[in-house]
């Protein structure tokens, strides 16, 4: 007999407006000014290509790692950062274009390939939740290439089997819960892993599935809302959770429907107003230095009503995509209760999207548009993938 284990290799699932990204090199995160830490076991491979002259930093110097004697276990230390980008963040070539890949390329993942990038810079956008079901990958929309997916997908938004979040490795990085309990559906009681796959598929359908009611985002989010609120007086002494969730499937004008009057949430006046202030408040003062969050315009309210309140409607498809995206792999499942708190997370990120528009229209003294839109998508996950910090965020929830 043998009594080797084996391990069956973990199931990778995408929503399928990412599951075909590839980087197309915009350079974001090789200009964002993050210390991005180093592996010991990348360092001479790096220092073999620039001392063989295959591998130049942008400045010709030598010295591309800045060691730190405070780095954790197995990291040597950070990129130096050049020109305000890490020093391997190569210039445009004679010649090249003025965009993508040509225009700007990490010099490490061209000469050396992927596998001599830190672990940092191969993940990035992914963001990963492994459990027992798998690998589930969502992406950082604060890299323009994972924005832009968003913006060009057409059609519905379904879970979808794909790749492995990051070539050749067999775990990504990320929230790995698969020794934890399952996610908590109210203090005293916890969701199944069947249950929880149909609650986040119900989730992502109601948002932006084929069968997705027609609404706007904060009808959707009401919806939601009474979901979960089904969902946290069951008991086990009920029927099966996957039975009331697969029961909801046809409430509240699933399949195309619209939904009822009673189903509408509120999202006008000063309600909205200031849950969104409130939203900001909760994300921001999460936030270490040194990365702070600038203030909420003390005008927000005259730049929403001036720029962005009749133009939201019209951006709600992808306000809903985006609200599935954030549903998708949701840390937040395990960090709070997986009904209501998922909700809250949901409104939240919403909120926070909606008080960003407001912020890129001011700035810009214009109406919100598709270029508006792209910016304040990424500065929200600038901010809610990045600079908050998620588990303080979730217990606020």
């Amino acid at each position: 007999m043998n009594e080797t284990a084996v391990t069956a290799p973990l199931s990778t699932l995408w929503l399928s407006c990412h599951v075909h990204y590839a980087c197309r090199h915009a350079g974001a995160c090789c200009r964002s000014g993050w210390p991005l830490p180093v592996e010991l076991q990348v360092v001479p491979v790096i220092d073999a290509a620039v001392a063989a002259g295959r591998l130049r930093t942008v400045d010709g110097s030598p010295v591309w790692l800045l060691t730190s004697a405070e780095a954790p276990t197995g990291v040597a230390g950070t990129f130096r950062l050049a020109e305000d980008a890490c020093v391997f963040h190569a210039a445009p070539r004679r010649g090249d274009a003025a965009h993508g890949s040509a225009a700007r390329h990490c010099a490490v993942h061209a000469v050396e390939g992927h596998e001599a990038l830190p672990a940092s810079c191969q993940h990035f956008p992914r963001l990963c939740l492994v459990d027992g079901r798998g690998v589930r990958v969502s992406l950082s929309h604060y890299c323009p290439t994972a924005a832009s997916l968003l913006f060009e997908h057409e059609g519905p938004v379904e879970i979808v089997p794909g790749p492995p979040a990051v070539p050749g490795l067999a775990v990504p990085e990320g929230l790995d819960v698969r020794d934890e309990l399952p996610p908590r559906l109210t203090p005293g009681v916890l969701m199944d892993l069947d249950a929880l796959t149909a609650w986040e598929h119900l989730v992502v359908q109601t948002l932006a599935g084929p069968d997705a009611p027609v609404g706007t985002p904060a009808e959707a989010l009401a919806l939601l809302r009474a979901y979960a609120e089904r969902l946290v007086v069951w008991t086990p002494g009920d029927a099966p959770l996957l039975q009331v969730i697969d029961g909801l499937r046809g409430v509240g004008g699933t399949g195309g429907a619209a939904f009822t009057s009673a189903e509408r949430g509120s999202d006008g006046g000063p309600y909205r107003l200031e849950r969104q202030r409130r939203a900001m408040r909760v994300v921001t003062q999460t936030c270490g230095a040194p990365w702070t969050w600038p203030a909420t315009p003390a005008n927000i309210d005259a730049l929403d009503r001036a720029f962005v309140s009749a133009e939201w409607p019209a951006a709600g498809a992808l306000v809903r995509r985006y609200l599935a995206t954030k549903a998708f792999g949701a840390w937040v499942t395990y960090q709070a209760d997986a009904a209501r708190g998922l909700v809250r997370w949901l409104q939240l990120a919403h909120d926070v999207l909606r008080v960003e528009a407001a912020r890129a229209c001011g700035d810009a003294n214009r109406a919100l548009d598709g270029d508006m839109l792209f910016t304040a998508v990424r500065q929200a996950d600038l901010l809610l993938a990045h600079y908050a910090d998620g588990l303080a965020v979730a217990r606020s929830l």
